[in-house]
């Protein structure tokens, strides 16, 4: 299984403004985006999805911008995932069994459905309070990261460096 780019951005986007907003200032498209290396008009759609989820609020006007709905500790990491992705699903007889003639027969299903269960209640065993506070490195040793990176140049299959959004890129570098 791969978590695929919306639940990473959305994941680091929010752990952004969980982090930015502790003074009540909302945090704006502008900053984020700055911040995560997420392009705004990316960034606005995954924000417009958590706002509707009910995980952020959107303050308008020249000083708006967004600020968590509720206080980070009482926001699992699934529920972020879900607003943006949809429910977890490895498979897609877990969630919709008539989508497989065979899923009730299956040998496989039992394993499949505990794995789900088993992701699902990862998520939510960490909030975005624990997700916000795992920031390791500043944005100066980000960027000597990902530079370093870049110079490594492809891997021995001849693919391109990728950084991980996760971490953010400030400056913008390999981003």
């Amino acid at each position: 299984m791969k978590l695929n780019s919306r639940a990473r951005y959305a994941l680091n986007a929010m752990a952004t403004i969980s982090r930015s907003t502790g003074n009540g200032d909302p945090a704006s498209v502008r900053s984020l985006g700055s911040q995560t290396q997420i392009s705004r008009a990316y960034l606005g759609h995954l924000l417009t999805q958590l706002v509707e989820a009910g995980l952020l609020r959107s303050i308008r006007g020249r000083r708006g911008g967004f600020l968590l709905a509720r206080p980070a500790a009482e926001i699992p990491l699934g529920q972020i995932i879900e607003a943006v992705i949809g429910p977890v699903n490895l498979i897609e007889c877990i969630i919709s069994p008539e989508a497989c003639a065979l899923s009730a027969v299956c040998a496989c299903r039992d394993l499949y459905e505990s794995l789900n269960e088993q992701i699902v209640g990862v998520f939510n065993s960490y909030s975005l309070a624990d997700l916000a506070s795992q920031q390791r490195s500043s944005a100066r040793e980000i960027d000597a990261l990902l530079r370093d990176h870049a110079l490594a140049g492809a891997d021995a299959d001849n693919h391109p460096p990728v950084p991980c959004r996760s971490l953010g890129s400030p400056s913008g570098v390999g981003g």
